[in-house]
Protein backbone atom coordinates (compact mmCIF):
# COMPACT_ATOMS: atom_id res chain seq x y z
CA UNK A 1 0.00 0.00 0.00
CA UNK A 2 1.57 3.17 -0.48
CA UNK A 3 0.82 6.57 0.96
CA UNK A 4 -1.35 8.66 -0.97
CA UNK A 5 -1.71 12.33 -1.72
CA UNK A 6 -3.86 14.73 0.78
CA UNK A 7 -7.60 13.00 0.83
CA UNK A 8 -6.63 9.67 -0.19
CA UNK A 9 -7.75 6.63 1.89
CA UNK A 10 -4.93 6.17 4.27
CA UNK A 11 -3.14 2.85 5.64
CA UNK A 12 -4.48 1.91 9.50
CA UNK A 13 -1.77 0.22 11.81
CA UNK A 14 1.53 1.36 11.44
CA UNK A 15 2.58 -1.99 9.63
CA UNK A 16 0.50 -1.37 7.39
CA UNK A 17 2.11 1.66 6.59
CA UNK A 18 5.19 0.32 7.06
CA UNK A 19 4.93 -2.67 4.68
CA UNK A 20 4.38 -0.06 2.06
CA UNK A 21 6.59 2.71 2.81
CA UNK A 22 8.99 1.54 0.25
CA UNK A 23 8.11 3.21 -3.26
CA UNK A 24 5.67 5.56 -1.87
CA UNK A 25 7.80 7.98 -3.76
CA UNK A 26 7.76 7.93 -7.43
CA UNK A 27 9.83 4.55 -8.38
CA UNK A 28 13.23 6.37 -9.73
CA UNK A 29 13.22 3.33 -12.47
CA UNK A 30 9.98 5.99 -14.21
CA UNK A 31 12.99 9.07 -14.29
CA UNK A 32 13.81 9.11 -17.58
CA UNK A 33 15.56 12.31 -17.41
CA UNK A 34 19.26 12.18 -16.47
CA UNK A 35 18.86 15.54 -14.76
CA UNK A 36 15.62 14.51 -12.63
CA UNK A 37 17.92 11.94 -11.70
CA UNK A 38 20.56 13.59 -10.71
CA UNK A 39 18.60 15.57 -8.59
CA UNK A 40 16.63 12.72 -6.94
CA UNK A 41 20.29 11.33 -6.07
CA UNK A 42 21.48 14.54 -4.73
CA UNK A 43 18.59 14.56 -2.49
CA UNK A 44 18.87 10.72 -1.47
CA UNK A 45 22.29 11.56 -0.37
CA UNK A 46 22.04 14.65 1.99
CA UNK A 47 18.80 14.11 3.47
CA UNK A 48 20.07 15.03 6.77
CA UNK A 49 20.83 18.79 5.51
CA UNK A 50 18.74 21.11 4.56
CA UNK A 51 18.29 21.34 0.97
CA UNK A 52 17.35 24.44 -0.96
CA UNK A 53 15.69 24.75 -4.16
CA UNK A 54 18.98 26.52 -4.89
CA UNK A 55 20.74 23.02 -4.08
CA UNK A 56 18.99 20.94 -6.23
CA UNK A 57 19.04 23.31 -9.29
CA UNK A 58 22.57 23.88 -8.71
CA UNK A 59 23.11 19.84 -8.88
CA UNK A 60 21.54 19.71 -12.47
CA UNK A 61 22.37 22.85 -14.08
CA UNK A 62 19.19 23.93 -14.13
CA UNK A 63 17.24 27.65 -13.22
CA UNK A 64 15.13 26.83 -10.64
CA UNK A 65 11.57 27.31 -12.34
CA UNK A 66 12.94 24.73 -15.10
CA UNK A 67 13.48 22.22 -12.41
CA UNK A 68 10.49 22.81 -10.78
CA UNK A 69 8.80 22.14 -14.31
CA UNK A 70 10.95 19.06 -15.20
CA UNK A 71 10.50 17.44 -12.20
CA UNK A 72 7.23 17.76 -11.74
CA UNK A 73 6.60 16.53 -15.44
CA UNK A 74 8.63 13.22 -14.60
CA UNK A 75 7.93 12.47 -11.14
CA UNK A 76 3.96 14.19 -10.81
CA UNK A 77 5.49 15.84 -7.32
CA UNK A 78 7.52 18.85 -6.85
CA UNK A 79 10.42 18.83 -6.04
CA UNK A 80 9.98 20.01 -2.11
CA UNK A 81 7.02 17.47 -2.36
CA UNK A 82 9.45 14.67 -3.00
CA UNK A 83 11.71 15.46 -0.89
CA UNK A 84 9.50 15.52 2.14
CA UNK A 85 8.03 12.31 0.91
CA UNK A 86 11.89 11.11 0.79
CA UNK A 87 12.40 12.08 4.45
CA UNK A 88 9.04 10.63 5.46
CA UNK A 89 9.95 7.32 4.00
CA UNK A 90 13.08 6.98 5.89
CA UNK A 91 11.91 8.44 8.97
CA UNK A 92 8.95 6.20 8.99
CA UNK A 93 11.53 3.35 8.57
CA UNK A 94 13.77 4.09 11.62
CA UNK A 95 10.77 4.64 13.64
CA UNK A 96 9.89 1.17 13.01
CA UNK A 97 13.17 -0.36 13.20
CA UNK A 98 14.99 1.44 15.67
CA UNK A 99 15.50 2.63 18.86
CA UNK A 100 17.05 6.09 18.10
CA UNK A 101 15.52 8.62 19.51
CA UNK A 102 12.85 11.08 17.78
CA UNK A 103 15.38 13.91 17.54
CA UNK A 104 18.15 11.65 16.14
CA UNK A 105 15.88 10.27 13.48
CA UNK A 106 14.88 14.40 12.81
CA UNK A 107 18.54 14.66 12.84
CA UNK A 108 19.17 11.93 10.41
CA UNK A 109 15.90 13.18 8.21
CA UNK A 110 16.81 16.76 8.06
CA UNK A 111 14.65 18.43 10.45
CA UNK A 112 15.51 20.64 12.46
CA UNK A 113 12.43 21.42 13.86
CA UNK A 114 10.22 19.15 15.88
CA UNK A 115 6.96 20.94 15.06
CA UNK A 116 7.39 20.29 11.32
CA UNK A 117 8.64 16.90 11.47
CA UNK A 118 5.11 15.90 13.78
CA UNK A 119 3.20 17.94 10.86
CA UNK A 120 4.68 16.21 8.48
CA UNK A 121 4.36 12.73 10.47
CA UNK A 122 0.76 13.67 10.94
CA UNK A 123 0.29 14.17 7.32
CA UNK A 124 1.77 11.24 6.06
CA UNK A 125 1.62 8.66 8.68
CA UNK A 126 -1.31 9.65 10.06
CA UNK A 127 -0.48 10.10 13.74
CA UNK A 128 2.48 11.62 15.57
CA UNK A 129 5.81 9.76 15.38
CA UNK A 130 6.09 8.40 18.86
CA UNK A 131 2.38 7.29 18.19
CA UNK A 132 3.55 5.37 14.78
CA UNK A 133 6.55 3.67 16.95
CA UNK A 134 4.28 2.54 19.68
CA UNK A 135 1.65 0.89 16.73
CA UNK A 136 4.69 -0.80 14.65
CA UNK A 137 6.41 -1.94 18.27
CA UNK A 138 2.81 -3.67 18.90
CA UNK A 139 2.12 -5.08 15.99
CA UNK A 140 5.38 -6.42 15.85
CA UNK A 141 4.53 -7.70 18.89
CA UNK A 142 1.48 -9.18 18.07
CA UNK A 143 3.00 -10.94 14.72
CA UNK A 144 5.57 -12.44 17.41
CA UNK A 145 3.00 -14.02 19.33
CA UNK A 146 1.25 -15.10 16.38
CA UNK A 147 4.16 -17.15 15.24
CA UNK A 148 5.05 -18.26 19.04
CA UNK A 149 3.52 -22.25 19.22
Amino acid sequence: MSIPKKGGKRANTASEKSKGLEGFVAPKTTTRNPRVKVVIQFMEANLERKISLDDLADAASLSRSYLCTLFKTETGLSPGEYLRRLRMEKASRLLATTLLSIKQIMAMTGYANRSDFVQHSRRYLDCTPTEYRNRAYNSGVAETNRKLP
